[in-house]
C-alpha cells in the first residue's frame, strides 16, 4: 500500500485499517456436460489427467512476528481434469466416475499437514466438493471419495464421445511453528518433504458405491478393457508443482501502520530566513516505523514526489495553488546515512530495532530560486512512500 507524507503548517493524523480477504475459489464441478434428455447409462474408460495449471499463489496471512501458529500463509486453487471416454451402454446399471485421494503411509501428518523443505511451514491439500463441503486429504487406509459424476451419454451423438470431470483442489501453506523459530534466509517452498506421498485416483464405480467423504475400495477387475482405475501418484516437488511451479517465496514482513497521511509541520518563515539559493530551514525530525516484524524481515522504503516536473530528484516540489510560494522546495535527510532522500523510487533500508523497523528522517524547506523568482505564500508538499519486503 502507498502512504502519504504531507508537509504543511499543521494537519490531523488519520488511520485507515486494512482488512484481509481470504482466498475463495470454486470452479464448476463438471464442464462439457450434455443435456440429460435421451441420456443412457455408460462406463468411463481410458481416463487421463490434464490441465494441471493452478491459479497463482495468493498471500492470505502476512508473516510477521505475531502471526499465529496454524495460520494459512499462502493458498491457491488447482483444477485437475479427468478426461474419459464412454464404454458403451450398461443397460439399467448406473455408473459414476469418482475422484478419490489420500496421503500414503510414511511420515506422520498431524492435522493432515505435510512438512515442506522449509522447517516450520507445512503443506495441506483439500477439495471443494460439489456438495459444498471442503474436504481435507489425510492419511487413510483407502482413498477417500472427493468428487463424483454420473456417467451418461447421448447415443444419438455417435461413437467415440468423450467427457471430462473437474476436481477442485485447494493447496495451502500453513505456519506450524512460532515465527521466531523459522530458519533464516529466503523462504522458498519447492517440495513436500518426508516419505508420505499424495495419491490421486479416477475410478469408475457403480452408482452410490462411493459416498463423498467416505473411503472406497479399488476394484481389481478391468472389465471392460480400459475401465477407469487410474492412479496419479505424486511425491516431493511434484506435489507442490501439481498446479504448476515453482512454489511461492514467503516474504518476512512487518505490520504496516495504515496511515492515510503522516503530517509533518515545517514551521513558518520569512524570505529573510533564506538569503541565498541552497539555504535550508531548521530541520524537523520525524520517523516512519513498522511494528511486529518477522525475525528475518528486512523492509525497504521508497519515496516519490506527488508533484511532477522537478529538476532535482532530492528536492520535493511545493503543491501548486494560486497562493503557493515560489522559489522553494522541501528536502528530507535520512539520518541512517545522513544523505538527502531522493524522490525517484530509490530503495532505502530501514533499521531493525527489536521487532520494529524504523527510518529516522529530518525535513525542511530549501531555497531553489533567484531573488526574482521568489514569492511568499503557502508552502505545502507531499511525498508518497511504499514499503517492500525483499
Amino acid at each position: 500500500m502507498t502512504h502519504l507524507l504531507a508537509f504543511r503548517p499543521g494537519c490531523h493524523r488519520r488511520r485507515l485499517y486494512h482488512t484481509v480477504q481470504a482466498l475463495a475459489c470454486l470452479l464448476p464441478g463438471m464442464i462439457g456436460a450434455t443435456a440429460q434428455a435421451a441420456m443412457v447409462e455408460s462406463q468411463a474408460i481410458d481416463c487421463t489427467f490434464s490441465n494441471r495449471a493452478g491459479r497463482p499463489w495468493v498471500e492470505v496471512t502476512p508473516l510477521t512476528s505475531t502471526t499465529p501458529v496454524g495460520s494459512v500463509l499462502w493458498q491457491r486453487p488447482v483444477a485437475l481434469i479427468t478426461n474419459y471416454k464412454y464404454g458403451g451402454t450398461t443397460g439399467n446399471k448406473a455408473h459414476e466416475l469418482v475422484s478419490a485421494a489420500y496421503w500414503t503411509a510414511g511420515t506422520p501428518l498431524p492435522d493432515a499437514i505435510a512438512p515442506t523443505n522449509i522447517s516450520g511451514i507445512g503443506f495441506k491439500i483439500a477439495v471443494n466438493s460439489s456438495d459444498g463441503v471442503l474436504r481435507e486429504i489425510s492419511q487413510t487406509h483407502n482413498p477417500v471419495a472427493l468428487e463424483k459424476n454420473l456417467v451418461l451419454f447421448d447415443p444419438s451423438a455417435g461413437q467415440n464421445q468423450s467427457s471430462v470431470m473437474v476436481t477442485n483442489y485447494l493447496q495451502s501453506l500453513i505456519l506450524t511453528v512460532p515465527p521466531s523459530q523459522l530458519p533464516s534466509g529466503e523462504l522458498v517452498i519447492d517440495r513436500v518433504d518426508g516419505s508420505s506421498g499424495l495419491r490421486l485416483y479416477a475410478l469408475d464405480l457403480l452408482k452410490d458405491v462411493a459416498s463423498l467423504g467416505g473411503q472406497v475400495d479399488i476394484p481389481s477387475d478391468n472389465i471392460p478393457s480400459g475401465i477407469c482405475r487410474k492412479s496419479y501418484p505424486l511425491m516431493g516437488p511434484a506435489i507442490i508443482n501439481m498446479g504448476g511451479g515453482p512454489g511461492p517465496s514467503i516474504p518476512n514482513k512487518c505490520v504496516v501502520e495504515s496511515y492515510k497521511t503522516i503530517p509533518v509541520r515545517l514551521g513558518r518563515f520569512s524570505l529573510a530566513d533564506f538569503p541565498k539559493v541552497g539555504v535550508t530551514s531548521s530541520p524537523v525530525p520525524f520517523r516512519i516505523e513498522l511494528s511486529q516484524c518477522a525475525l528475518n524481515a528486512k523492509p525497504q522504503i521508497t519515496f516519490t514526489d506527488k508533484v511532477a516536473g522537478h529538476t532535482d530528484s532530492s528536492v520535493l516540489n511545493l503543491t501548486a495553488s494560486p497562493n503557493a510560494a515560489k522559489g522553494f522546495g522541501i528536502i528530507m535527510i535520512n539520518d541512517l546515512n545522513q544523505q538527502r532522500v531522493k524522490y525517484d523510487g530509490t530503495l532505502y533500508d530501514m533499521q531493525r530495532v527489536g521487532d520494529s523497523a524504523i527510518i529516522p528522517l529530518r525535513a525542511g524547506y530549501i531555497r531553489t530560486g533567484s531573488d526574482a523568482e521568489l514569492k511568499v505564500g503557502d508552502a505545502d508538499g507531499a511525498a508518497e512512500f511504499t514499503f517492500t519486503f525483499p
